[in-house]
């Protein structure tokens, strides 16, 4: 009876020491795959707890590990360095302090604390290979592709039955650090034969056409990470990249949002990314948001720039301008134009002076750089509104000069400054005083520059099989009024331009629904008054026939038509007493 306790006894501690071992090996593979999925936080804490309960050679080195992944590099090396206290013979650790002194940038001796740590394993210790060639491709600066190719194809020829997805992926992991696009997908899809669901590999493959800018590409794969496994986080974070370079904006903020709910990360650095997204997501209020849980935690002047963008999107423009000149005198190096810009706009919705001449001078900083905004636009549009036509004129011709493919309105508001300027010259307390000579020749060059801007535009427009009638309209004025000494002259330039724009006023566009009479009334007017200066008087009747019939009652057309009344005869004068003997006056 006591033989068979005792073997009951026995069975249960070694069973239960058996389903230990088990669990605490599940807990490990759990973890190793929240720190591939960046769940840093809670793989850190089952490695922790771990370690602590059990601190035996292994265990310190996936704690190490953890740490090395997450950027930890001296909590790192104190894991390590108790492994290898643990246990001499185990060679993960020594793997693992190797690694340390490559992120470190010790090239030299990290790889001869790895190629020692293979060399006592006489290169039999498939994990051992693997980590160590794992080691050789964690740095930026001091990755050695070539020779975890080199360890892995060692630890490739163990896997006698091809099982090993985590070979083929540190293979994929190899390549892409060589740039070797071709070989890395290869790999990749090796991985994806072995464990079909491995929602790593899509990612990883999806990156490769992200760095190649082949985007369309790049979601395909991201989206089947995410089918593969919707808690794997690095596929949102790369996904949200994807999705910002095809300027889906909003999407590229929601998915970054995932990778953070995922991750669980706390990275102040990650959560200013996501109100970068917003930002460009235009949803500036969840910029703000993101951006209030970064105060205190993140000393980096980003946030000022971040906060004065989102504020002059939300019109909350005193809040912006602050931001933004916080954000330029802490961080001069770090200024681009879209600073000035942002800057420039809330300045100029304060609605004074100061403001409106602050405005232009940062938009004018911006102007020459932005290349996704044609800013001289913007600054001519802001002079046009205030009627300083002058200033306005001369933006839109920068706007138009700086920009590959002008827009026709640029030519209008050109053509409008120039029109509306001209009658001014000479009356622009603003403006340089004038002789009667010199406004002259100014008045004329401003009118002229009009009709230059109005014919470009009718060009352009009428090359798209279109009609704009009015630039012909404001062409004969400019053209008349640019000769006011030449009375003939100006006639005859006009003339035909006023002609055009009959024609194409009464025939407009089937979808121009402006109303011409006004224009026309004027058109008429002006070929009647041009007429008659050639005393073509038949002529001048036409014109003004074609008035009354758009205004029946016209004044002005009423008394020209009724032509010059006859002078009455004169009053006969009252008579007066003449002196005596002499004959009354006549008439």
């Amino acid at each position: 009876m006591m033989n068979n306790q005792k073997q009951s006894l026995l069975t249960i501690l070694f069973v239960g020491a058996s389903m230990t071992t088990s669990l605490l090996a599940q807990d490990v593979q759990t973890a190793l795959k929240d720190v591939e999925a960046e769940r840093y936080n809670k793989a850190g804490q089952t490695l922790t707890q771990l370690a602590t309960s059990s601190p035996t050679a292994d265990n310190q080195f996936y704690l190490g590990y953890y740490y090395l992944r997450s950027g930890q590099v001296d909590k790192a090396k104190t894991a390590f360095e108790k492994g290898a206290a643990a246990d001499a013979k185990n060679q993960l650790n020594n793997v693992g302090l190797g690694g340390v002194a490559l992120m470190k940038g010790d090239r030299a001796g990290g790889t001869t604390l790895i190629n020692n740590a293979v060399a006592a394993t006489k290169n039999k210790n498939q994990d051992v290979l693997i980590r160590a060639a794992e080691m050789f491709t964690l740095s930026e600066k001091t990755n050695d592709p070539a020779r975890a190719l080199d360890l892995l194809a060692i630890a490739d020829e163990k896997d006698k039955k091809n099982e090993n997805a985590e070979i083929e992926m540190l293979m994929g992991d190899a390549y892409f650090l060589k740039n070797d696009g071709g070989n890395a997908i290869t790999k990749y899809e090796n991985a994806l034969a072995i464990s079909p669901n491995l929602a790593e590999a899509n990612y990883k493959i999806g990156r490769l056409y992200l760095r190649g800018k082949n985007y369309t590409k790049a979601q395909e794969f991201f989206k089947l990470g995410v089918q593969n496994d919707a808690e794997f986080a690095p596929t949102y974070r790369a996904y949200a990249d994807a999705l910002a370079n095809s300027r889906a904006y909003k999407s590229a903020a929601q998915n970054y949002e995932s990778y953070i709910q995922k991750s669980g990360t706390t990275d102040p650095e990650l959560l200013l990314d996501v109100a970068r997204y917003k930002f460009l997501a235009e949803d500036y209020q969840g910029a703000i948001s993101y951006l209030d849980q970064l105060k205190g935690k993140i000393n980096n002047p980003i946030i000022d720039r971040m906060y004065g963008w989102a504020y002059s999107a939300l019109g909350k423009n005193q809040e912006s301008v602050e931001s933004l000149n916080r954000f330029i005198s802490t961080a001069p190096q770090k200024v681009m134009y879209d600073d000035y810009k942002y800057l420039g706009r809330a300045y100029g919705q304060l609605g004074t002076p100061e403001g409106d001449s602050l405005s232009v001078t940062n938009l004018e900083k911006a102007a020459s750089q932005d290349t996704t905004e044609n800013l001289y636009r913007e600054i001519g549009e802001k002079y046009y509104k205030t009627k300083r036509y002058d200033k306005a004129g001369a933006y839109y011709s920068k706007a138009i000069a700086n920009d590959k493919k002008p827009q026709n309105n640029d030519f209008l508001w050109l053509g409008l400054a120039s029109y509306q300027y001209a009658p001014r010259v000479g009356r622009d307390s603003s403006a340089a005083p004038m002789d009667t000579a010199q406004i002259r020749q100014v008045k004329q060059q401003y009118y002229l520059r009009a009709d230059s801007a109005f014919a470009q535009m009718a060009q352009r427009i009428e090359g798209d099989g279109k009609k704009y009638p009015l630039a012909y309209y404001y062409r004969a004025g400019a053209n008349y009024y640019a000769y006011p000494n030449d009375k003939e002259k100006a006639a005859s330039l006009a003339t035909p331009l006023y002609e055009k724009f009959i024609e194409q006023a009464t025939t407009p566009d089937a979808e121009d629904k402006t109303d011409y009479k006004k224009y026309l009334i004027t058109s008429y007017k002006a070929l009647a008054g041009f007429s008659l200066l050639k005393k073509d008087d038949g002529k001048a009747k036409e014109y003004f026939d074609k008035v009354l019939a758009l205004d029946p009652n016209d004044e002005s057309v009423k008394k020209a038509m009724e032509g010059p009344k006859a002078a009455p005869a004169p009053a006969p004068k009252a008579a007066t007493k003449a002196p005596v003997k002499k004959r009354p006056a006549t008439k």
